[in-house]
């Protein structure tokens, strides 16, 4: 893991993301080899299954009734890291509802977030916003989003946004 020290001591970052198709997980493994940090995947209890409109519309039906779905376990301790690179998928907007259930159950106190996500039509500024008000505690930092159809470019883009925002 690496650790990189600023202001006199070391910060202890950790990729923690949810990935319904396969291009957030993408990006995170990339933060995490460009960052040598620890990583872990959130998982719903309940998957989403099924394609991609029936996942759409289980998360349309829990974002309008506020019901979050139960996600497993996490490995790791929150409470370990000081930055947290967040990510996940744009839905309708915003977060994922797997990371609605992540800000509502974790204590985010103190740390630095760092979201990052993909989309298919935008939405990282929104997520950003809704991340700032369910975590005031938390300081949540500039974002990176990449439209899912060029997560393959991110390499060289996600180089400069760490190098651009200092943790690089």
């Amino acid at each position: 893991m690496m650790t990189v020290i600023t202001s006199g001591f070391a910060q202890k970052k950790f990729v923690l993301y949810y990935s319904e198709t396969g291009s957030t997980k993408t990006v995170a493994e990339e933060l995490q080899k460009q960052l040598n940090a620890d990583i872990e995947a959130i998982e719903a209890v309940k998957p989403y299954s099924g394609n991609f409109q029936e996942t759409m519309q289980r998360g349309q039906r829990e974002m309008q009734s506020g019901e979050t779905p139960a996600l497993k376990p996490l490995k790791s301790k929150i409470a370990d890291y000081d930055v947290i690179f967040l990510g996940y998928p744009i839905w309708f907007g915003t977060y994922a509802m797997p990371i609605a259930t992540l800000v509502k159950d974790n204590d985010f106190a103190g740390k630095t977030i760092v979201p990052f996500c993909t989309f298919g039509s935008g939405g990282l500024n929104t997520s950003s916003d809704a991340l700032t008000k369910a975590l005031p505690k938390a300081k949540i930092q500039k974002g990176y989003g990449v439209r899912t159809a060029r997560v393959a470019a991110a390499a060289k883009e996600l180089d400069r946004f760490l190098k651009e925002n200092g943790y690089k």
